[in-house]
């Protein structure tokens, strides 16, 4: 799959600083600018895994976060965790140290544990993340009160320079956020796999199997059941198309 990959053949770190970087540019797009959703679970996976050279591996890994966070959208509400930076970092750490993650889930294929493993990992990185983005927020603060000054001088010049500061601190938020991510993955959560009892390895292959349950189990939860059912069988005939051209 290298002949995927938009950095194919290049160094790791020049790869991580990519990574990073998309990362940075795909945390905007939550909220602060653009909006195009491609900070979704999914598509954030997929172009990270791109620049890798692994876009299966970012598919396996986007698809099944994607389901579960089906109802965790910005928009018109406040999103929960850091689930952008979580899945980037997650295929970039798979991408760099070595492993090729099948997205066909076949039970009982050897690398379905690590897939689970990763998933699990990035779950709990966008939950611990949810903690950078607060800080952000209250780092906003002190220019949002800057900004009032506006109302008295009308120097609305201030308040794209305030904008822009707002702006780089959240790219910043998510490319650092994105290279820690990375740096705990490869460094303690994927080396802790085969640490681990032969019941639990065999159990962190059976959670993605589990997962798409849950996404439909999500997706009626908080859309209904009439309003759900045409996506779910679109998804359904969709996967079917996808397989057969993967296999």
């Amino acid at each position: 799959m290298e002949a995927w990959g938009l950095l194919a053949g290049t160094p790791g770190w020049v790869t991580l600083v990519a990574v990073s970087g998309l990362c940075g540019l795909l945390v905007l797009d939550d909220t602060a600018w653009g909006q195009t959703w491609f900070s979704q679970p999914l598509p954030a996976a997929l172009l990270t895994g791109l620049v890798c050279g692994e876009p299966l591996t970012g598919l396996a890994i986007g698809l099944p976060l994607q389901l579960v966070m089906v109802g965790n959208i910005p928009v018109g509400q406040t999103f929960l965790g850091d689930s952008t930076v979580a899945v980037s970092a997650a295929v970039a750490a798979a991408a760099l140290t070595g492993h090729h993650l099948d997205p066909a889930l076949v039970f009982g294929d050897p690398g379905l544990p690590l897939l689970g493993w990763l998933v699990v990992g990035a779950a709990l990185l966008s939950l611990g993340g949810n903690f950078l983005v607060q800080a952000e927020r209250r780092a906003h603060v002190p220019l949002m009160l800057e900004g009032h000054r506006t109302l008295r001088d009308g120097d609305l010049g201030r308040i794209n320079r305030l904008h822009h500061r707002a702006l780089v601190m959240t790219f910043f938020r998510g490319s650092l956020g994105c290279l820690l991510g990375v740096l705990v993955l490869t460094g303690v959560w994927i080396p802790l796999l085969g640490l681990l009892p032969a019941t639990l390895h065999r159990a962190a292959g059976i959670v993605v199997v589990l997962l798409p349950g849950l996404g439909v189990g999500t997706m009626i939860d908080r859309y209904g059941l009439q309003r759900s059912l045409p996506w779910v069988g679109a998804g359904l005939v969709a996967g079917g198309l996808m397989a057969g051209v993967l296999r």
